[in-house]
């Protein structure tokens, strides 16, 4: 096995046997299971970002974000946490690598000092399917593969992401690359730390009065 680079953190691969047919895999040297779920959530919203980024005025774009809001609702749902199937009509997340892969998509999560960042070896040509495409089979693979509380946690990442493209930033903004999934990540931890801080309280026994 080879060594992995010192500033990259962990790798998801898309592997497309056809338009309409992907394995995705995620590889990391990080052995600490909440750890290693929180960098490839980290990493998906990066990637979310820079695809919608990418795809800059074409309709795709607000395509790819109707989509992923719809998939948070099916995820999140007043009955409790689901795991829905997302794909469109005709799409499938493989189980298995295919024995041909007509291309791939590479996403590295990087390490610069104290910021991270993405990097993106995308599909050439019909950009306009690829690189969502990219991103919905990436978001399928976590809505199966991630614990509960991590899946529910992506879902508060999204939501922060979806709040700052609403009311702070634009998908074709430069400085949203960064901010976006920062802010996405701010808005899960005051969510998780405001519910910890109302359990506390709840939980904490009656002070007695004393005679």
């Amino acid at each position: 096995m080879t060594e992995e680079n010192p500033s990259e953190v962990g790798i998801a691969r898309v592997c497309f046997a056809n338009r309409f047919q992907a394995f995705v895999d995620y590889q990391t040297s990080e052995e600490d299971v909440i750890g290693r779920e929180r960098d490839v959530i980290q990493l998906f919203s990066l990637t979310f970002v820079k695809v919608l980024f990418l795809l800059g005025e074409n309709k795709q774009a607000l395509m790819l974000l109707q989509y992923v809001q719809a998939a948070m609702g099916d995820t999140v749902t007043p009955k409790g946490l689901f795991r829905p199937t997302i794909m469109g009509q005709g799409q499938m997340l493989l189980d298995a690598l295919p024995e041909k892969i007509e291309t791939t998509a590479i996403i590295k999560l990087i390490q610069e000092e104290e910021t991270r960042m993405v990097e993106l070896v995308m599909p050439l040509g019909e950009e306009g399917h690829f690189y969502p495409a990219t991103a919905i089979f990436f978001l399928q693979y976590l809505i199966r593969t991630l614990s509960d509380s991590s899946l529910f946690f992506l879902m508060l990442v999204l939501g922060g992401v979806m709040e700052y493209l609403e009311k702070i930033g634009k998908t074709n903004d430069l400085k949203a690359l960064s901010a976006a999934p920062v802010y996405g990540f701010s808005t899960a931890m005051r969510y998780i730390d405001g519910e910890r801080k109302r359990y506390e309280t709840l939980s904490d026994p009656p002070e007695s009065s004393s005679n």
